[in-house]
């Protein structure tokens, strides 16, 4: 079975990707409305939450198969709820995804800074690759 795939952190990049899965596939642009993304705690990486009236900038990998969810499951924090969402891709069309969700009772757990994907790779990206590798 497959499924959509919506990400917004780390494994929006290709680097990250291949090495969670040992695969490399585009991803499309898509939009996730309702739903703003923070820096966790004491962490690089970013969590997202249910917020109304914010929206965030991401990436969706379609039809996704089993092997690869599994791995990435293993790969993200336990803090994680998968959930379902509805992106919006740049053409318009509106598809459901799996996406990994801060839950409310959860939220603590985000700082409140916003996360910066350019940041991210500037400062953490080789040592991070290096980490999960």
């Amino acid at each position: 079975m497959s499924a959509h795939l919506f990400t917004y952190g780390t494994l929006e990049l290709p680097e990250v990707f291949a090495a969670i899965t040992g695969r490399k596939i585009t991803g499309l642009a898509a939009k996730l409305p309702g739903y703003a993304r923070y820096r966790l705690q004491g962490e690089v990486y970013p969590g997202i939450v249910a917020m109304p009236g914010e929206s965030l900038q991401g990436t969706l990998y379609p039809d996704l198969d089993a092997a690869a969810h599994k791995k990435i499951d293993h790969y993200e924090d336990t803090c994680y709820e998968k959930r379902e969402v509805t992106v919006q891709l740049d053409d318009g069309r509106e598809l459901a995804a799996l996406a990994y969700v801060i839950p409310d009772e959860k939220s603590r757990l985000l700082s409140s800074q916003r996360w910066d994907r350019q940041k991210f790779i500037e400062q953490h990206l080789e040592n991070f690759l290096r980490y999960i590798r």
